[in-house]
């Protein structure tokens, strides 16, 4: 969902104690955040990210490859001793992972300043093996993310793509968001929740109230589409009891 549309509060709602990455600093904000900690309920996970040169384009990377090695050994451990696990952002995630590979190519090839595509077997091998940890463990894996425009290459009639004058293929949007970050987090996830607002109706001012659009449902095809409001609604649960009417 966009910034600010309480995704972070709507992950902290899933079943508890929940181990939370906080990797955007930014848990502070969600609702009843101190006493959820104060509680026991939820217990935070932070991680120095290295920062990328704000003057410089391509630089050496350092740090990134000991931060992800940590990263991967705490959620290790945390998926095998919580229900659930919050990684906030999966964006931060993903940029992590590439850093880190980035980082150790630059080792034996030191002015290379960005990853080929060949090269980014490795960090989707990973991040395959934290999704699949979390289902061997059968664990909740709870993953926001910022969102982007999905991209597809542009073709011609006949089906082929077309290329610009350096002979790449031209890539159009197609008008819809997904998630930014790991490409195959959709494929793999067994829920999809888009996070937004609405307005209520007149009579009650016409306050925004946050909303949860389900987009990819593990209950189902029929509960695709519906929404509900948060935290006005119960469980999930309740959704999966009343399919939805032809």
């Amino acid at each position: 969902g966009e910034p600010g549309t309480i995704k972070t509060s709507l992950a902290l709602t899933w079943p508890k104690p929940i181990a939370f990455y906080d990797l955007e600093h930014g848990g502070h904000r969600a609702w009843g955040w101190q006493q959820l900690i104060d509680s026991g309920e939820v217990h935070p996970r932070t991680f120095q990210v290295p920062t990328h040169s704000l003057t410089t384009r391509y630089e050496k990377l350092s740090g990134y490859v000991k931060v992800w090695g940590d990263f991967a050994q705490s959620i290790e451990r945390d998926l095998r001793d919580f229900p659930t696990v919050v990684w906030d952002t999966g964006t931060v995630v993903w940029a992590l992972d590439r850093d880190a590979m980035l980082e150790e190519i630059q080792k034996t090839s030191p002015n290379r300043k960005q990853l080929i595509q060949i090269e980014y077997g490795e960090p989707n091998r990973r991040m395959t093996e934290l999704f699949n940890l979390a289902k061997a463990h059968q664990k909740n894996l709870v993953i926001t993310h910022h969102e982007t425009d999905e991209y597809t290459t542009l073709m011609d009639p006949l089906g082929r793509p077309i290329c610009d004058e350096h002979g790449a293929p031209v890539s159009v949007t197609t008008g819809k968001k997904v998630p930014e970050g790991f490409r195959h987090t959709v494929g793999l996830s067994d829920w999809v929740l888009r996070t937004s607002f609405i307005k209520t109706t007149p009579t009650d001012n016409g306050h925004l109230v946050p909303q949860a659009t389900i987009e990819k449902s593990a209950y189902g095809l029929f509960l695709r589409g519906r929404s509900f409001e948060w935290p006005s609604y119960s469980t999930l649960d309740q959704l999966t009891q009343q399919p939805a009417q032809e």
